[in-house]
């Protein structure tokens, strides 16, 4: 998947939430590719009921649907063992400055990666793969700009942010790294809409960057994969932006 590097997560157990489209795809197939056991999760029954199901063929499925505490629960209890946590799942709300919508994404987008990841405690603290467990947060733009799109979401990224270093602080003694990357403008089906309907915002964010490319779904798993790798062994508690260099343009 990613030219001229390799990484070697055999023997490695990972578990990868909404892993089916997207960020989650690319780094199930990344992880796959490089060796590891590879759990992913969606919401539909099965895999196959999914386009992607040929590509996430070696990968084992479980049906989840995050905001589920106690779904949740019996997943990290069907576990045998546990070394990569990646806490992908999300999804856009359209009425998030409704109550209902707002409290949805929070859930979504930010609670269910506190349950998840305290679930998986213990099986990430059992964990002997070289350089420490890991848990991976997916932040966004949104965790450090506002966006009157996204008043639930925007503050569940920035959330992540938030969390990953509360966990580093928590639960490094355990071994478990906790870290995030905040990704730009991929292209996926999250982002399907503002790519069709919004070009002006495509193109401002285009003139931003300093990488005058859109990114794809294969850069944040390249991101991923390095910080859950021994390459990262003393890298905790933060958040790589994946963006082009959206974050540091005018």
């Amino acid at each position: 998947m990613f030219q001229r590097v390799t990484f070697d997560y055999s023997g490695c157990s990972v578990l990868i939430t909404g892993a089916t489209s997207g960020i989650g795809q690319a780094c199930a197939q990344a992880y796959l590719e490089a060796g590891a056991t590879v759990h992913v999760t969606g919401r539909k029954p099965s895999l196959d009921d999914y386009e992607s199901a040929e590509a996430l063929a070696g990968c084992r499925y479980s049906m989840l649907d995050v905001s589920d505490r106690d779904a949740i629960s019996a997943l990290s209890a069907s576990l045998d063992s546990l070394d990569i946590l990646v806490a992908n799942a999300g999804g856009t709300l359209m009425n998030e400055w409704e109550t209902d919508g707002f409290d949805q994404s929070i859930d979504i987008h930010l609670n269910s990666v506190f349950h998840l990841s305290s679930a998986c405690k213990d099986l990430l603290a059992a964990s002997d793969f070289d350089g420490g467990a890991s848990i991976i947060g997916i932040a966004s733009m949104t965790s450090y700009f506002g966006n009157v799109f996204t008043p639930a979401y925007g503050p569940a990224k920035a959330g992540i942010v938030q969390l990953m270093k509360t966990f580093s602080v928590g639960w490094g003694e355990l071994g478990i790294r906790a870290n995030a990357v905040a990704a730009g403008l991929v292209r996926s089906n999250l982002t399907s809409l503002s790519f069709e309907h919004m070009p002006d915002m495509v193109a401002d964010t285009l003139k931003r960057q300093s990488i005058k490319r859109e990114g794809y779904p294969a850069d944040v798993a390249a991101a991923v994969l390095f910080l859950t790798s021994p390459g990262a062994s003393w890298i905790t508690g933060q958040t790589l932006p994946v963006d082009g260099g959206y974050t540091v343009g005018m």
